[in-house]
């Protein structure tokens, strides 16, 4: 069994005594992914938003307007923090954000349920934060609709209304993988690798920038042999601590917190490590590129930074404009989490080796552009 050359040994014994040097670098290793593990985890651990302020304005005061009232208060999805007398005042306090909706009421809804039109209840929610105004706008619905069908029921009996005998057709919507629409799952299974993949990136560019001396890597390149063991060697230490870092991250979520893993998990450790140790070379070929660690930074939190958004995880890109569909499918990101999510789901393996092969080069190749680039002579420093 060969062992590593001298060249691996040399970085990465180098690697190491600067981590027990530099406790600043080392916390970002360690302290850094636990707080943003802990602080995520509490952030999401409710899973469900419960208890969101609302507004409710009354015109009406009436049996109908104050059993709507009840059924708001009783929600556990938002909670009933004013009762303005206007809806003028009600708006004044979404614009504040003290509340993400308003119920509004209108006067006469209690007697149109005896005649032939009723006004309109209306929900008015703030869009500007579209997922926790949504959310507070779709607990009103459900309150209200739940007042109103069984009200007009009794409506109808009170009117000597025959029961209807005919059932028409009946919609069921079944929520699939996530039937708690839980924000825990999806938005964890979302922040976390993309947290991970960022710090990765900072790192390397870190770690290969601080052997620059002026334009210079000769230092560098004579103590550990510049070549691809010096590379592997540099970038252990800190590819397989992120790498520790997602196996604790996944062990919350699907270990302690218990959500189903549905197909391979040791898959999905894999392709993440991949991402890591991908992302962690892409950044060192922009130092060794660029020789310039600030730029090498930007362009860092430029692919990095940017890989949420253009994941197709948040937004749909099935629409988009081509150089968002391009730029989505240039990042490693994107092909690690369509691989995490399908095996979320229980996809076949088969279906997840294309994104392994797309990981794979995001390795591969920036580590052989490396090579190529180190084999040039040195620029004095």
């Amino acid at each position: 069994m060969s062992t590593p050359g001298p060249g691996y040994r040399a970085a990465l014994r180098r690697e190491l005594a600067h981590l027990r040097r530099d406790r600043w670098d080392l916390g970002m290793l360690t302290l850094f992914p636990a707080l943003a593990i802990l602080i995520v985890a509490a952030m999401l651990i409710a899973g469900v938003p419960r208890a969101l302020p609302v507004a409710v304005v009354d015109e009406d005061n009436g049996t109908l307007s104050r059993a709507i009232v009840r059924a708001v208060s009783a929600s556990p999805a938002v909670t009933i923090a004013e009762r303005p007398e206007t809806f003028a005042l009600a708006e004044r306090s979404a614009r504040a954000g003290r509340v993400w909706a308003i119920l509004l009421i209108p006067r006469g809804v209690s007697e149109g349920l005896e005649r032939q039109t009723t006004p309109a209840i209306q929900i008015f929610y703030n869009a500007t934060f579209l997922t926790i105004g949504a959310s507070a706008e779709s607990g009103i619905r459900s309150a209200v609709g739940a007042v109103l069908a069984e009200r007009g029921l009794d409506a109808a009996r009170a009117r000597g209304l025959p029961a209807i005998r005919i059932r028409p057709p009946v919609v069921q919507a079944t929520v699939l993988f996530n039937p708690q629409t839980s924000f825990e799952w999806y938005l964890q299974a979302l922040i976390q690798p993309a947290v991970l993949h960022l710090l990765a990136g900072c790192v390397a560019v870190m770690a290969m920038g601080r052997e620059l001396q002026g334009r210079s890597l000769a230092q560098w390149k004579a103590e550990t042999g510049g070549g691809l063991p010096a590379l592997l060697g540099k970038l252990t230490p800190y590819v397989g601590v992120l790498s520790i870092w997602g196996l604790v991250w996944m062990i919350w979520l699907v270990g302690v917190r218990g959500w189903t893993m549905n197909g391979s998990l040791l898959l999905t450790l894999a392709a993440q490590a991949l991402l890591i140790a991908g992302t962690a070379a892409l950044s060192v070929l922009l130092v060794i590129g660029m020789r310039k660690p600030s730029f090498a930074f930007s362009a860092t939190a430029l692919y990095a930074g940017s890989a949420l958004a253009y994941s197709g995880g948040t937004l749909p890109l099935g629409g988009g404009s081509g150089f968002a569909r391009g730029w989505s499918q240039a990042l490693p990101f994107t092909h690690y989490l369509r691989l995490q999510m399908d095996q979320f789901l229980g996809a076949p393996v088969s279906l997840a080796l294309p994104q392994i092969g797309v990981l794979s080069l995001y390795l591969v190749v920036p580590l052989g552009l490396c090579l190529l680039l180190l084999r040039k002579p040195e620029q004095a420093a």
